[in-house]
Parts: C-alpha cells; structure tokens; sequence
C-alpha cells in the first residue's frame, strides 16, 4: 500500500512539474499577452483559448475588473476557455498575477489603461520631401585630371556603393554642397581627408587624398545623394498636439534600402495628375506633382518603422470627417468590411470599400498588422488596386480609425498589408500627449 502511494506521489509530482515547466510555454504558443492596452471606461474581451481555472489577482490599488468582478490583492478565479471581459476607469499600468490551481504561478502581465485618443483620419495626398544627415554614395565614377588621365581616389580608398559618409576631418557633412565644399577645402590646402563612414550599422574610417580636376576644382570620384522625394498618403492628424503619422512604412535608401536619417524633412500639399495601373507582378504607381517650397503642410521629425511623423504647420480637412474620431486598439480591429480614403484624382479625397481579411494578433508593435483586400470595383478599374502612393491611406472601420495601408502584395494587387493605427498614434506621440492632458500635466 505504501509502495502504491509512493508511486501515485511519484506520478503527481512529475506531472506537477511538467505542468509547471510547459504551462508558461503553451501560453506564449497561444498568444497568452505579457501586456495589451485597454481604453480607459471601456470593456475589452481578451480571448485566450486556454481550456483551463486560473486564478487572477493584482497588488495595485487602481481598480480593474474582469468578468464584473473586481481584482483585488485575492486570488479569484476564471476559466481561460471563456473571453475575458477586462475594464478599468484608471489610467496607468495595472500588473496582473496568474496562477493555476491557485498554487503555480503561470504568467505576470501587463494592462497598459491608456486614454479614448480621436484624430482626424488623413487621406490627403502629399509630396514627401527627406533631406538626410551625411550622403550616400550611389556609384562610382573617376576625376578626369588635368592631363585628361582619369583617377579613382574614393575607388582606390575601398569606399563602396551604400557607403554613407558622414563626417570629414571631423566635420559633419550636411548634404552633397557641404561635402563639396570640404572637399575641395581640404585639398586645395593639400591635406588628406579623413572619411567617417557608416557602413552596415558600422562606423569606419577611410583616408583618402583629393584629385585637382581639370578645371581645377579638388574631388574623389563618385556620385552621391543627400535625400529622396516622393508621394504618399497622409494617415492621421491629432487636433490638439498637430501631431501627424503618413506612409505606414519607413523611407529607406534606394540605392542602400537603408533607414534615411533625418536632417530636416517636409511635407507638401501634392496634386495627383495620373494613375499607372497595377497589374498581377507589377505594382501600379501615382503620378503626383508637388513643389519644394509651396503648400508647405508639416514638418518631419521621424522616420521610423510605421512612417513618417511630425508636426502640421498648415490646416487641413476631409469632407468625411467633419470630428476626430477614436483610435481603436489593436483587440479590436476586426476581420470584415472596413473603408479606406486616398486621393486618385487631383487633390480630392475618395472612399473606397475594402475587406479586412486578417487580423494578425499583436500586443507589441509589429509593422503588418492586417491583410486587407479592395472590394470597390471603382477602385480596381481605376487603379487596379493597391498601388504606390497609396500608402498611409487610413482605414477606418465601425467608426474607428484601425489601420493604415503599406504594402501590396506582388502577385495580387488587389490585396496587401495594413500597419495597426495604435502603433502608429503611440510613435507619433499622440497617446502620450493625451495621457498627460487627462492627468493635468
């Protein structure tokens, strides 16, 4: 009997430890959150899918609720087979402890309880215009010397094509006119220059001596570049901070596909003039006209994985949004029929019908959030569907702003991906202003 007991002993405890030791493993599988957002006043369902009683409690004194009841410093139970519904009407961070069976500690998470934001969905068409710190070498090329003899300095230096050079002698190049100009600074005093280089996330240094050119003007034979231009979609605009989120993906280097660095950037009033339709293979593309220095409507200040962000300095409006409306979180974007508003023709904003097809779960910002697909037969006869220039276009469902269009799928232009609406609101620094207004900061 003793031998039969031990055994049974045995037996729960390996089956105690197993349990103890997978348990924290299959909720990461199923998409259990370290943390998730929640409005402020509102119910959230949180689906787990986890067919099992745990028991939930918080050392916080914000009150939160779950399923109705309030979570205190006492364990109390749920089944995580069943939705979730959590609310709370304080702002701020409320951690959560989950055991199971009351005894096995199974996950710590997070509820971020952030402010209602509503903004002003984009749509707008805009000339994007990048200036970036330091210059990136696009090709090679040679100084053709006084004596008609070509000479490759940067070549014979080892710089590469993607190279991005960002100071000389320890002075800090501005643009393509201040590398010139240290350039020939340097070497009409006959001194070698000292190139600090980014190459590949590394920093390196090469030294190179400046070749007169025929002409008489001191160079190191290559063609370079300081920035990009370009069309895109305004996203969303915040009434109170000015605040602006656009693309819905970062601006890189066409030559390197590296991020650009900002030195200064701008944003435009642009006037679409043409459409070149997308095609299964070939992406379709606006044709926008803008001007550098006209219709000036914002100020970059960020170039990050879900677009470009900054202030407005100009007014705008779109004729469907005559009030901000609410940024949704990412637990409640939905798989179904959803709008999306871009500018086809001349400067007017357009709504179009779209299906939102899949919604992938994200409690940490990821840059596709969503695959949606055009259902708007205007739209697909007009353009042929997604196509560039397109991106940044809002998307709006249930009266929500959800996402923004980024990506066409290559093989299918009628479809492509979406970047979640709260991530972006959260980069350009909206939610952070609204926090701090609701808490009188």
């Amino acid at each position: 009997m003793n031998r039969q007991r031990r055994k049974y002993l045995i037996y729960f405890i390996v089956c105690l430890l197993l349990t103890i030791a997978i348990t924290p493993r299959l909720l990461t599988l199923i998409g259990f959150p370290k943390q998730f957002q929640i409005i402020q006043g509102h119910q959230q369902l949180l689906n787990i899918n986890f067919p099992f009683d745990v028991y939930i409690r918080t050392h916080h004194n914000k009150k939160i609720t779950i399923n109705g009841q309030e979570v205190d410093r006492d364990y109390f139970k749920v089944n995580l087979g069943q939705p979730l519904a959590i609310k709370s009407m304080a702002l701020g961070k409320v951690n959560l402890e989950f055991n199971l069976f009351g005894i096995i500690p199974i996950r710590k998470a997070v509820v971020n309880v952030i402010p209602q934001v509503k903004v002003y969905p984009g749509g707008q068409s805009i000339g994007v215009i990048l200036k970036s710190k330091g210059v990136v070498v696009v090709k090679e090329s040679y100084v053709l010397g006084a004596d008609n003899k070509k000479y490759y300095p940067a070549k014979m230096a080892g710089i590469e094509v993607g190279d991005k050079i960002v100071a000389i002698n320890s002075q800090e190049v501005k643009g393509k006119e201040s590398l010139a100009k240290l350039i020939n600074y340097y070497g009409s005093r006959q001194k070698e220059l000292k190139i600090k280089i980014k190459r590949e996330g590394n920093v390196i240094y090469k030294e190179i001596k400046p070749k007169k050119n025929k002409f008489g003007r001191y160079m190191i034979g290559l063609y370079i570049d300081d920035g990009t231009t370009g069309v895109g979609t305004l996203s969303f605009y915040d009434p109170y901070s000015k605040r602006y989120g656009a693309l819905g993906h970062m601006i890189t280097d066409p030559n390197s596909r590296s991020r650009i660095t900002i030195s200064e950037g701008k944003i435009v009033q642009a006037k679409i003039s043409g459409i070149h339709q997308g095609s299964s293979g070939i992406p379709g593309e606006k044709l926008g006209t803008f001007f550098n220095n006209q219709d000036i409507i914002g100020r970059i200040e960020k170039n990050s994985r879900f677009g470009i962000y900054g202030r407005l300095t100009g007014s705008l409006n779109n004729r469907f949004f005559p009030e901000p409306i609410p940024v949704a979180t990412a637990l409640q974007v939905k798989e179904g029929p959803a709008k999306i508003y871009t500018v086809v023709h001349g400067g007017e904003i357009e709504e179009f019908d779209v299906r939102i097809e899949r919604v992938f779960k994200q409690y940490q910002p990821k840059e596709k959030g969503l695959i949606i697909k055009i259902t708007d037969y205007d739209l697909l006869k007009r353009t042929g569907g997604i196509i560039q220039g397109m991106s940044g276009s809002p998307i709006v469902q249930n009266g929500r702003l959800v996402g923004a269009v980024t990506h066409v799928f290559i093989d299918d232009s009628a479809r492509g991906y979406g970047v979640l609406a709260e991530w972006m609101v959260k980069t350009a620094g909206v939610v952070k202003t609204h926090m701090a207004r609701r808490l009188g900061n």
